[in-house]
């Protein structure tokens, strides 16, 4: 069927499949993908009119693994089976690649044909976003990501639906089909995956037997766990299939924004494979995974208000000066109500991990410049620091929150620094720079903390221009016995004075470690030697406020009792 008097002969429920798709190009193809009819706006998108395509096959407009994931899914299709939403790319005669999603199913007029639906590729992912390999689905961050779009534009009333797999076996089924079959296992499983999920990408392979998939309340998990068993089948045939163990959570977007439903879905997850083997138990993930992101939305609400409310409070902990035992500053920490003597540690991960750190930052930083203007830390001789974290600092809508608090405390830049920390690697690290930078230019100073430990790896140093470096607690902690730490701490101290950059060691703890921290040039000292956070009241004014067990005034200046 070539010819335009043919091409009229095709049938409404053609017609009516194509306005469904909203496809730009509709094929009607062979089982074995001969073109035998074309219709759409073919040449902007396969680089060939619509009536030359019917002297191709659809293999001809794809290539490399591509062409491989296209036969799949024509299996599918001649099997009676819709596939939908497979995002694949194609290449024009002239080389240029154009990404469309490709959806079709069994001609319901004509036994012997398929119908192909190409939409230009309006894909849920971005192209830059990690992938997994060799499948090229998502990565957990990608996913997440993924999973923060869909939030917000989720159909009012319509929540996602996430469903996990686990595949417990694979590994034997490796083993027992060969690398080849499980490889072709992955894919065909990939593509399926896909073909099921919202907008055609919203997969994410979360370990090395783990999978994510967002798609409408239509599917079931059921129907998951019979595709993984039929697709081990159809690949090796001999051998004990891959068995799947699922579940599944409704996306519940009625107590918070959309933006922070993702968040907790991102948390969630991670809750339940980040262990240090990367796997979870699945019966357990089956019982909680819904109770935990409703406990997690739960948590972000109330961290939430307890924010808004400032229901927090600033205390102040000293960093001495260990060449003249002069109060350098005071780093700004946060007390929550209602949890006193208790670190602050897991909820700051928490907002962090949630993406609410921006909120607890800039209200830390508020609060902290109103003291410095009229209140407890008023007096000009004292200076402070405040933390950014590092997700603050990556976060476009964090950072134009930010700069405009900043710009206004402008007149306090020479007593005021800011701390940029981190729970986790910050990957952007040249857009974090430009906003180290823009406030280094408006005259605060900015320091690295917890260098050495975790994610505040050297190549931070490399990529972030900053004025002071606090090297982490767990080297200074043991100082005196560990002569690979005095060598680490020496190391250190040389680069950082090298690149003109000051150094300061935490969790000092005895008057042993402040000398030998002294031997090794460190600047500046923190820890419970010095003094403990503390929260100064002003009854009796703002010096004696600032007067404690470690420390006291001399002269116009704040020192170390030492």
């Amino acid at each position: 069927m070539n010819s335009d008097d043919k091409g009229l002969r095709l049938s409404n429920e053609n017609y009516v499949a194509f306005a469904f798709a909203a496809a730009d190009v509709l094929l009607e193809t062979t089982d074995e993908g001969h073109i035998t009819f074309a219709v759409g706006a073919a040449m902007p998108l396969t680089g060939l009119p619509a009536r030359l395509l019917t002297e191709h096959s659809i293999h001809d407009l794809f290539g490399g693994s591509d062409g491989v994931r296209l036969t799949q899914a024509l299996s599918r299709m001649a099997a009676g089976e819709r596939v939908r939403n497979l995002p694949l790319t194609l290449v024009k005669p002239e080389g240029t690649e154009v990404g469309v999603v490709v959806s079709g199913y069994r001609s319901p007029t004509r036994g012997d044909r398929l119908l192909v639906a190409m939409v230009h590729g309006i894909l849920t992912a971005k192209p830059e976003e990690k992938r997994a390999q060799p499948a090229g689905l998502l990565d957990k961050e990608a996913f997440a990501a993924v999973a923060k779009r869909l939030m917000e534009n989720a159909p009012p009333g319509a929540p996602y639906h996430l469903t996990m797999l686990d595949l417990g076996n694979m590994e034997e089924f490796r083993n027992q089909a060969g690398s080849e079959a499980a490889e072709c296992f992955t894919l065909a499983l990939s593509d399926q995956l896909r073909t099921l999920s919202v907008g055609g990408d919203a997969v994410g392979q979360l370990s090395e037997t783990k999978y994510g998939v967002i798609h409408d309340a239509e599917l079931q998990a059921g129907q998951l766990d019979r595709s993984v068993e039929a697709l081990s089948r159809a690949v090796a045939p001999d051998v004990a299939p891959v068995s799947a163990s699922t579940a599944s959570l409704q996306l519940d977007t009625t107590s918070l924004p959309p933006e922070e439903v993702a968040r907790a879905l991102a948390y969630t997850i991670n809750s339940f494979i980040g262990t240090e083997d990367g796997r979870a138990d699945m019966a357990a993930l089956t019982v909680g995974l819904q109770p935990k992101l409703s406990a997690t939305v739960r948590q972000m609400h109330a961290f939430r208000e307890m924010v808004e409310a400032g229901r927090f409070e600033i205390v102040y902990q000293p960093i001495v000066d260990l060449w003249t035992n002069v109060i350098h500053h005071f780093e700004c920490l946060v007390r929550f109500e209602g949890t006193e003597g208790a670190s602050p540690y897991e909820m700051v991960t928490f907002g962090e991990d949630t993406g609410l750190s921006a909120m607890l930052d800039l209200a830390i930083l508020e609060r902290t410049v109103t003291a410095m203007r009229t209140g407890v830390a008023a007096d000009p001789s004292l200076n402070f620091a405040v933390n950014l974290s590092g997700r603050t600092l990556s976060d476009p809508r964090a950072v134009a929150r930010l700069r405009p608090v900043v710009a206004a405390a402008a007149d306090l830049h020479k007593r005021l620094a800011f701390e940029m920390t981190e729970s986790a690697e910050v990957h952007n690290l040249a857009a974090v720079n430009a906003v180290l930078q823009d406030i280094r230019g408006q005259g605060f100073h900015v320091c690295l903390d917890d260098f050495g430990a975790g994610a505040a790896a050297f190549h931070y140093l490399r990529n972030l221009k900053v004025d002071n470096v606090k090297i982490d607690g767990s080297y200074v902690r043991d100082l005196m016995k560990s002569n690979e730490n005095v060598s680490f701490i020496k190391a250190i101290v040389a680069l950082c004075g090298e690149m003109g950059i000051t150094t300061t060691a935490e969790y000092v703890e005895d008057s042993e470690t402040a000398g030998m921290l002294k031997v090794l040039k460190v600047r500046f000292g923190q820890g419970y030697y010095f003094g403990k956070p503390h929260s100064p009241q002003t009854d009796h004014g703002i010096k004696a406020a600032w007067t404690t067990r470690t420390t006291e005034w001399r002269g116009k200046l704040l020192y170390f009792k030492g």
